[in-house]
């Protein structure tokens, strides 16, 4: 694989030839000798990699739409025996493949998506009459043992996102007294605090792509949540944004540094900045008001890049 603190180790040269520690004329051979760049056997390994992610999802994604293409030339137990026959065939290769960890992730992978598969022919075939929610929650619940013994951060965002859909179209189907986005915003908040103190212990979920992501999905639920509360005026709720967005700045600038949390916390905090403005001035609409907008963005954004750019530079230290 390629090597990931490749483009810090670029950037200390950059340094160190901006500081004229070392010459234009030295670096080819200092290139050369640090083995920055990938070697034939790295880039091998990955498009290997790569090929295999592809041609898993290809092979599951083939079936299911095999048989949606061809619903009404198949018969119902056609049906139902591809999707099994390719369910045992990942599980088959999950087995057999014990050294090949990569190979054995996308074999999991493959089989909790023709789960998925198998579930909604059941519902569509029998039409159960089940609500939209059920099939993602007992698709996520059928599939937590594979999740579990896994090991992969892959299987267990999968896992989560259903969750996530099964939370959303409950809430769709049967409402509640929070909006819409508040389920979704303190589940995502909570996944990614469960997700931040496991990473400790289990060091398989220690991949910096799923806690960004998680952090994402939980900041972009939390800027709906902020912005119809503001607007909505409930001040209870807006403090609690608040008190998220300040967790979030002291774990990750204090406690363990991360620039990529604190750039999404930055631009939450733009966002909700404007929010804020739009709110309490008294035409949002007008000339003056989009200039002050205007240069509030680009001020805050201006200072929050220098911040940001500043605080990348401690982190390689």
């Amino acid at each position: 694989m390629i090597d990931p603190h490749a483009s810090e180790t670029r950037r200390t040269f950059a340094d160190l030839i901006e500081q004229k520690y070392l010459s234009l004329e030295q670096s080819p051979d200092a290139l050369a000798s640090s083995e920055i760049s990938p070697s034939a056997k790295q880039w091998q390994g990955f498009i290997a990699t790569m090929l295999l992610w592809f041609g898993a999802m290809a092979l599951a994604f083939s079936v299911i739409f095999f048989i949606a293409a061809n619903w009404q030339d198949i018969g119902r137990m056609t049906k139902f025996a591809l999707v099994e026959i390719a369910l045992v065939m990942a599980m088959v290769s999950f087995v057999k493949c014990k050294h090949d960890n990569k190979l054995k992730q996308a074999s999991l992978v493959v089989s909790m998506l023709l789960v998925g598969a198998l579930m909604a022919l059941f519902g569509q075939t029998y039409q159960t009459g089940a609500d939209p929610w059920q099939l993602f929650f007992n698709w996520a619940i059928v599939t937590t043992p594979w999740v579990i013994i896994s090991r992969s951060s892959v299987m267990w965002v999968l896992w989560l996102q259903l969750l996530n859909l099964s939370v959303g179209l409950y809430y769709q189907t049967f409402g509640g007294f929070l909006s819409y986005n508040w389920p979704l915003f303190l589940f995502n908040a909570l996944a990614l605090l469960v997700w931040q103190v496991s990473v400790v212990k289990y060091s398989f979920l220690n991949k910096g792509w799923a806690i960004n992501w998680l952090a994402l999905v939980s900041s972009y639920f939390g800027l709906w949540v902020f912005s119809q509360a503001l607007f909505d005026d409930r001040p209870i709720q807006v403090l609690i944004w608040c008190g998220w967005a300040g967790a979030l700045f002291y774990i990750y600038r204090y406690r363990t540094l991360n620039v990529f949390m604190l750039a999404v916390w930055s631009l939450s905090i733009l966002v909700a900045g404007n929010a804020l403005l739009i709110k309490i001035l008294p035409d949002s609409f007008d000339a003056f008001s989009f200039l002050i907008l205007t240069s509030v963005t680009v001020a805050g954004g201006t200072y929050l890049t220098v911040w940001l750019k500043g605080l990348s530079k401690v982190s390689r230290l």
